[in-house]
């Protein structure tokens, strides 16, 4: 699925996040937040079941609740069921906001997060591969956004998932560029990449996923590692248990040659996959085996780089195929680097196939054509 489609819908509603500690219960629910990304999902839903009683007029409590609780799920259970958690919980928090939104008509925050509630429906349906009902939904809640972002410029957060969908419909010419178009969405993919860089850099709480985004595009969409490494430098040292954060930051180390730093946390993330879950180990074991493969090959260690690549791709079990791209496009350089031409070809092809927007699937096209040299 392609990461940044995905990430679109997610962000209409799951990590927009929060606004600012202004509601009453704010504190606590930022205690919350903080359990959620450090991968404390239980702690986190335990927080905000209180939260939601106490401060029942705060939309954070009610909202963060939902992200909670998907990020609990898709932990420990199957896709399946996460789907189901999800859609149980906007059933008992859509309705809520809708009441606050209408309770509380000028404050712009409820319309924001009722906005995102139902965007985030798309995500469920998405899933399903339910079209119509992924459209009307993501539709409906970017509507509710991009009023509020448009009549609130002061509100930096709301910038996010407008920068997303602009930046993805840049991506994309033809039907998705002219369906942002009719929704009023300025298709630019520099503008939207720097409505996010400013999310990153002044939103109260959305600076978190946003700097998530930015690294991710910088690093694999854009390739440009230097830009990356700050911004997931940043994600790790405040959020250490968060293993994605750790693998962000290490290829941005790689990719930049700190040597020393990488092999240390090299070192890091493989005494922490143990202590994930097993869906999450499921996830994660072949991504830390794809960013050992990458050091090696770098460092001229082609036939032990073959072999921790190919691990990679026979046990790759995450929903993300941005990794799994720079997989295959990195099994061919090898298999180039040892001239064996054939086996480069048909790695960099399974590679384009993907295709995801990723600077992975134009390397392969180039290398397909022209070997890979050194």
């Amino acid at each position: 699925m392609n990461f940044i489609l995905n990430r679109t819908v997610v962000s209409l509603g799951l990590y927009l996040s929060i606004l600012s500690a202004t509601q009453p219960g704010d504190t606590l629910v930022w205690k919350a937040v903080n359990a959620f990304y450090n991968y404390e999902t239980a702690e986190a839903i335990t927080i905000l079941d209180s939260a939601r009683i106490e401060y029942p007029d705060n939309p954070h409590a009610h909202f963060t609740w939902v992200a909670a609780r998907m990020l609990h799920s898709e932990a420990n259970n199957s896709t399946e069921n996460t789907y189901s958690v999800l859609s149980k919980s906007l059933d008992t928090v859509i309705p809520v906001l809708k009441m606050l939104k209408n309770k509380y008509p000028q404050d712009p925050e409820y319309g924001l997060y009722l906005g995102c509630a139902i965007g985030l429906r798309a995500r469920v349906s998405l899933g399903r591969k339910q079209w119509l009902s992924t459209l009307v939904n993501a539709y409906k809640g970017f509507r509710l956004i991009q009023d509020v972002a448009r009549n609130n410029p002061d509100i930096v957060d709301a910038q996010l998932p407008v920068g997303i969908v602009e930046y993805y419909a840049g991506l994309n010419p033809g039907f998705i560029r002219l369906g942002a178009k009719l929704m009023g969405i300025d298709a630019n993919r520099k503008g939207g990449l720097a409505k996010i860089e400013k999310a990153a850099a002044q939103g109260e709480f959305s600076w978190i996923e946003a700097k998530k985004i930015v690294a991710f595009i910088t690093l694999w969409m854009e390739d440009d590692p230097r830009s990356a490494l700050l911004h997931s430098r940043d994600l790790r040292e405040k959020f250490p248990k968060n293993y994605f954060y750790g693998i962000l930051f290490l290829e941005c180390l790689i990719r930049m040659e700190k040597d020393e730093e990488a092999q240390t946390l090299l070192s890091t993330l493989e005494e922490e996959l143990p202590f994930l879950t097993s869906i999450q180990q499921d996830w994660y074991w072949s991504y830390l085996k794809y960013e050992l493969a990458l050091f090696q090959f770098l460092h001229g260690k082609d036939d032990t780089a073959l072999k921790n690549v190919e691990e990679a791709l026979g046990n790759y079990h995450a929903e993300l195929d941005v990794i799994l791209g720079n997989a295959w496009l990195l099994k061919g350089m090898i298999h180039d680097r040892k001239g064996n031409r054939e086996e480069a070809k048909q790695a960099y092809q399974v590679c384009i196939s993907l295709d995801n927007n990723t600077t992975a699937i134009t390397k392969a096209k180039k290398y397909f054509n022209s070997p890979f040299i050194d």
